[in-house]
């Protein structure tokens, strides 16, 4: 019993050095998505996807060993602008969506081709063009640090499918939590502590 004592004392001091160099918890305050296309999407689901999505990243084996922070997502009512639940909440960032565009393709839509453009292929609204239910999503997504109003990162994101709008918008929130999820996650020498 003398002998094991010493050798637990060790795995336990070894225990705690190791957890005080775990990197500590980013905490985002995720906005309700903000919709400035014209289709109608549930923009309080679609946060909480993103939510998910964000927790997801945290299954990494670089979180797992304490190479990488933690993700802790926190919900939060408002779309866009200064939010006093930021504070209340402990956020470092807040992370702003908006849905800019959703399309379907092979519908009509007014524009002018870019300069130099040559039309290959069938004309525009031509059915074997598109299948009917094709459909093409963008989003915009801003990091912002807590109590800064200049964004800290920010980004665009598409996508492409023969989905319906919400699942395509729903696969947007997965690559806009990935990407946020890196950008938080490498060193920034302006980042908060």
């Amino acid at each position: 019993m003398r002998r094991l004592w010493p050798l637990l004392l060790s795995v336990l001091f070894i225990s705690i050095i190791h957890a005080e160099d775990r990197p500590e918890p980013i905490r985002v305050c995720v906005s309700t998505l903000e919709n400035s296309s014209r289709d109608i999407v549930n923009p309080t689901w679609q946060r909480n996807e993103l939510m998910q999505a964000l927790e997801r990243t945290n299954k990494s084996k670089e979180v797992k060993k304490g190479k990488a922070a933690r993700i802790e997502a926190v919900e939060l009512e408002s779309t866009s602008g200064p939010d006093s639940e930021v504070r209340d909440r402990n956020c470092r960032f807040v992370l702003y969506t908006n849905l800019t565009e959703v399309l379907r393709a092979g519908v009509p839509q007014i524009s002018l081709p870019p300069p130099g453009a040559v039309q290959v292929g069938t004309g525009m609204g031509d059915p074997r063009a598109y299948p009917p239910d094709y459909h093409s999503a963008t989003v915009e997504y801003r990091i912002m640090r807590a109590g800064n109003p200049e964004p800290w990162a920010s980004g665009l994101v598409s996508a492409q499918d023969r989905l319906p709008e919400d699942t395509l918008v729903s696969q947007l929130m997965d690559q806009i939590a990935s990407r946020v999820a890196s950008e938080l996650r490498k060193p920034h020498p302006t980042a908060p502590h």
